[in-house]
């Protein structure tokens, strides 16, 4: 389960991507607006941002198992958030302005998601993916 440098900093930005990414949501409390006013698009986008935390979840854990496959699942889950930071800040996720809270997750979490894309692609050109341990577990 020795991870390379490169992973290793794939598995703290997937953490900080999924940590974020729960901030966004209500339960975390920094969500004040009323759900009544999320646009069509924005509950579109809030389909992708959840199938996005899914797939980082999934990329950890891939990612400790040593599985060829977790940047390019950590890649797919990066790039879903940015439907959701786009149609933010163009404003139309919802009639109401974000909370300033929220406003600084999401471009926490867009930094985090484009590095994560970049550590991704970075130990897929440079082969240092993890092998797999079995051919038959991945």
């Amino acid at each position: 389960m020795k991870l390379s440098n490169a992973a290793r900093i794939l598995a703290v930005a997937l953490a900080a991507y999924i940590v974020c990414d729960i901030l966004l949501t209500p339960p975390a409390g920094l969500e004040t607006r009323d759900p009544a006013k999320v646009t069509g698009l924005g509950y579109a986008v809030l389909g992708l941002l959840f199938v996005g935390l899914a797939l980082g979840i999934v990329a950890l854990v891939l990612l400790f198992r040593n599985s060829r496959r977790a940047p390019i699942v950590a890649i797919v889950a990066a790039v879903l958030y940015l439907p959701a930071f786009l149609a933010e800040q163009a404003g139309r996720f919802s009639a109401l302005r974000p909370p300033i809270a929220i406003e600084r997750v999401e471009w926490v979490q867009a930094v985090v998601a484009v590095i994560a894309i970049g550590l991704s692609f970075w130990l897929l050109r440079s082969g240092m993916a993890p092998p797999n341990a079995s051919p038959h577990l991945d």
